[in-house]
């Protein structure tokens, strides 16, 4: 072996075995092996060797394993190998496999009768050469034949033929290589053919695609590192039709949430070769959505003390129409969630989508970005019809913070909103990076300790206004910069007309300039400035005002991390 750098750089490396020539029992390696290093690595090897793996015994006894069969590796390959530019060497390998069997001390029956015929030839250092060839792989277990053959052309334009059958009890064979703190389940049973040409399914001629048959699943479990809990599949059939694969009956659990699909996948070749987006269609029907589940570090404290924004993959570009009984969101409880869901390009919208909170109908229009695990934008239009203004203040935190007078009321208000912002690590919003608009139309409300016009009636000695009712008024907002800014509004209070505008910060900062209009007509008013706390205003007696502006505060990336 020979081995040297002539500087620090590791792309001047040279590493060689002249001679390898390994002998084992009846078994053998011989060859050798060249790589000069480079921006274009040189690689020059030829290598082969024949292993009957019961010969293992006879070196090393394995305690736990007992393994048979006969492997023939023959490679030889010399070019250059520099992925970025699609270059490989000129390869001409081959793998075979006869008459293999693996025996565990874990599960009573071997995987048997173990078959793989694969060759793997480049002609010119090119993607167009290069072909990979397997015919077969496949075995018996349980008594189940499973095999799986495949021809694989030119990876720059694929062409490809695949072809499946068999039956295979992924949990019995996980339990014939068993290891702790691991758990697989399920079987899969396949029988399809997959032919045709990676561009004809992109310009969308599908008449010269062959692909069909099925794939049924069952009990299985399945990770993704875009959520943090496994998906368990109950049951379900893949059907291969042309350029779409089909989702027929198939039912998933995430956690306490329940799915059933219908629907197919499309461009998935790209999707997996280019990294292009897969594109799809589902009807997806839940009893229950626990949203809360699939957030970024849901149920893990190891990573962090928050739970994570929930991740969008960026390359997906799948519509649901959804129907969901219930939805679970940080303590928001909906019901009958009907709408419209697309995932694309990184985002989730919502069209149109209609659901039930606090017994009250709702629509919304949104879209919403996970930027990173611990940071999301969201975009909404919100229009509900008359709910209840105290449950509202008490079931829906947002409610809550963005309409802290709604503590004193009581009675029926609707909603009309638009509202935009940032997301924290707890899928809170960032309140100085909100920004919207909107309406609250009071149909019918009673205040009651409403400190602002307990204030009021304080300094104007009008009691009635302590406990009044209003109705019929809409209250127009604008949200930005941690303040929210009141339009001027009328209305009618025990016979008083007040009429009142300004800003309150989310802190609870007021700067509010009132006119009490007296009875009967309201032509005749007390003019008046308000400031202080949501908790303790000041009333002053004048006209106009003079009080400062509230203090705005603008988002910054270190309040979003």
């Amino acid at each position: 072996m020979n081995a040297e750098c002539a500087d620090h750089n590791y792309q001047h490396a040279k590493f060689s075995v002249e001679n390898i020539n390994a002998n084992i029992v009846d078994d053998y390696l011989k060859g050798f092996l060249k790589i000069n290093g480079g921006k274009e690595f040189n690689v020059n090897a030829d290598l082969k060797s024949v292993l009957h793996l019961a010969s293992i015994n006879q070196i090393y006894p394995l305690d736990s394993m007992d393994l048979k069969g006969d492997i023939n590796i023959d490679v030889v390959t010399n070019g250059k190998y520099d992925a970025a530019k699609k270059l490989f060497p000129k390869t001409t390998a081959s793998i075979k496999m006869q008459d293999g069997s693996v025996q565990t001390k874990y599960y009573p029956h071997p995987v048997e009768k173990i078959l793989v015929d694969a060759v793997i030839t480049n002609t010119d250092g090119s993607l167009q050469t290069t072909r990979v060839t397997v015919k077969p792989v496949s075995f018996l277990f349980e008594g189940q034949p499973f095999q799986m053959k495949f021809d694989l052309k030119n990876f720059d334009d694929l062409k490809y033929d695949i072809t499946s059958s068999g039956t295979v009890n992924v949990g019995n064979v996980y339990q014939v290589f068993s290891q702790k703190g691991l758990d697989v389940k399920g079987f899969i049973k396949t029988d399809f053919t997959l032919r045709g040409l990676q561009s004809d399914a992109t310009k969308g001629l599908y008449d010269k695609l062959f692909n069909a048959g099925r794939l049924e699943v069952k009990d299985i479990k399945v990770n993704s590192q875009y959520f943090p809990m496994p998906f368990y599949i109950k049951k379900g059939v893949f059907s291969f039709k042309q350029d779409k694969v089909w989702f027929d009956a198939f039912n998933a659990t995430y956690g306490n949430s329940d799915f059933t699909l219908s629907g197919y996948l499309s461009n998935i070749l790209n999707y997996s070769l280019k990294n292009e987006p897969l594109s799809g269609n589902f009807d997806l029907q839940s009893n229950l959505i626990d949203i809360n589940e699939f957030m970024a570090f849901a149920g893990d404290t190891t990573k962090s003390s928050s739970t994570g924004v929930i991740i969008i993959p960026s390359n997906l570009n799948i519509s649901f129409t959804a129907n969901a009984k219930k939805v679970r969101y940080s303590g928001i409880n909906l019901t009958d969630a009907k709408g419209q869901m697309l995932l694309q390009n990184g985002t989730l919208s919502l069209k149109q989508t209609g659901f039930t909170i606090i017994d009250a109908p709702v629509v919304m229009d949104a879209d919403y970005t996970s930027i990173t695990p611990k940071k999301a934008t969201f975009d909404y239009h919100i229009v509900a019809k008359d709910f209840d203004i105290k449950r509202a203040y008490n079931e829906i935190k947002l409610f809550h913070d963005l309409a802290t007078a709604a503590a004193s009321a009581e009675g029926i208000v609707s909603l009309d909103y638009n509202l935009k912002g940032k997301l924290d690590a707890n899928m809170h919003p960032v309140f100085p990076s909100l920004e919207g608009g909107g309406t609250l139309s009071v149909k019918k409300v009673k205040m009651k300790g409403f400190k602002l016009f307990t204030a009021v009636s304080k300094e104007t000695g009008k009691d009635s206004l302590n406990n009044s009712d209003i109705s019929k008024v809409d209250i127009k907002t604008k949200i930005k910069n941690n303040i929210i800014t009141i339009e001027p509004v009328k209305m009618r209070v025990a016979g008083f007309r007040p009429k009142f505008q300004g800003q309150v910060s989310f802190d609870g900062q007021l700067n509010l300039k009132m006119r009490l209009g007296l009875p009967p007509l309201g032509i005749f008013g007390i003019p008046m400035n308000i400031t202080g706390t949501q908790d303790k205003p000041i009333v002053k007696f004048k006209r106009g005002t003079n009080n400062q502006p509230l203090q705005e505060t603008s988002d910054t990336d270190d309040q979003n991390q």
